[in-house]
């Protein structure tokens, strides 16, 4: 785990994605005390995210996405893909759902149903090979839809993004997160 990457104050998901770390997992290694026992907030949280940084900006990026916010939800995506080298898991995931978000503002925002599918293509060679229930984003359904899409644009009018099984849209605190990253740059 990166330093960068932790945040103790990132809730647990509901069930066990890729990314989230139950307790009595990797007992021992990072994140553990040097008495073996696992680090405070581990305990606490009755487990840990490899990456609570990239939880939280996918939380934020998906509601947004879901409130129809594209532009802020490729901000979320975006501004965290920043902290990952090229190769991971973790940026190919960011990079695909800047993509997704980006895809999905062309078509709404321009009425560019072509500049749609160029940013899907994109999305889905950077989503190809990760898991299905990625940090709570069920991937499988993500990729089957922009694939629907690439054939008939509509298949992603009103549809929203499922992460820990609902499909939440967004609250205050979100686009307050979104904000704060535009007012950073």
């Amino acid at each position: 785990m990166d330093e960068h990457t932790r945040d103790p104050g990132v809730a647990p998901p509901l069930g066990n994605p890729t990314g989230w770390h139950a307790a009595g997992e990797g007992d021992g290694g990072e994140g553990a005390a040097a008495d073996g026992d696992p680090a405070p907030d581990t305990r606490i949280a009755g487990g840990h995210w490899e990456h609570a940084t990239l939880r939280r900006a996918t939380e934020h990026g998906v509601r947004l996405f879901n409130a129809g916010a594209y532009h802020e939800s490729h901000d979320c995506f975006e501004d965290e893909w920043y902290n990952y080298g090229s190769g991971t898991a973790e940026s190919a995931f960011l990079h695909g759902m800047v993509q997704v978000a980006a895809g999905a503002y062309k078509r709404v925002d321009f009425e560019s149903d072509d500049g749609m599918r160029s940013l899907f293509e994109t999305a889905l060679e950077y989503l190809r090979g990760l898991p299905g229930d990625f940090y709570g984003v069920d991937l499988d359904e993500v990729r089957a839809t922009l694939r629907a899409a690439l054939d008939d644009p509509t298949a992603i009018d009103e549809w929203a993004i499922p992460i820990d099984g609902a499909r939440p849209e967004a609250y205050p605190a979100d686009y307050e997160y979104a904000e704060r990253l535009d007012d950073g740059h």
